[in-house]
């Protein structure tokens, strides 16, 4: 089984992404994770290497066909804003939220000021969606790929795995010859 976990940036993507990816018994991929790494490891924010990559789509390609390339063998959950479009998972799950709520998570998590995490988020977001269009001509708005829509916001993280997870475990079933 291939599952796609994407969403916006602050959604909760990796931590229901790595919750529903162990309570399915698959292997966890974080393209973000692996972004981040890029970033820490050529001494720039993440913004930095989203203007980078604008400039230099072999940054983004790299990645990209990385996560393909890991998903060929099944049994991996992908965790990545690309990985519904990128790949033809067997279950694509997207993951959003009210742009407040997810400014307030990247504010945690980065340990920045909202003000601040809410501008470098929208500044990320546009550096993506130009990227993805630009590179394979993706609206990243354009959620017809997802089989699943979740709104975070709504719901804790413990619940939304929990929901995925039954319509993930119906879906093996129903799956099966």
């Amino acid at each position: 089984m291939i599952v796609s976990v994407s969403g916006e940036i602050g959604a909760g993507k990796s931590t229901v992404a790595r919750a529903l990816a162990r309570a399915l018994g698959l292997r966890y991929l974080s393209s973000g994770e692996v972004f981040r790494d890029d970033a820490r490891r050529r001494g720039l924010t993440l913004a930095e290497l989203g203007r980078l990559a604008e400039q230099d789509p072999s940054i983004d390609q790299a990645l990209d066909k990385m996560q393909v390339e890991a998903a060929r063998g099944g049994g991996i959950l992908v965790d990545s804003r690309l990985s519904g479009w990128l790949m033809d998972a067997d279950l694509r799950i997207w993951l959003r939220a009210p742009l407040a709520v997810r400014a307030a998570r990247v504010a945690a998590r980065e340990a920045l000021a909202e003000d601040q995490a809410l501008r470098e988020l929208e500044e990320r977001q546009a550096s993506e969606c130009r990227r993805y269009r630009e590179i394979y001509n993706i609206d990243i708005t354009d959620l017809s790929r997802y089989h699943i829509i979740v709104d975070t916001g709504i719901w804790s993280a413990a619940e939304i795995v929990d929901a995925l997870l039954l319509l993930s475990r119906r879906f093996q079933l129903s799956a099966r010859p």
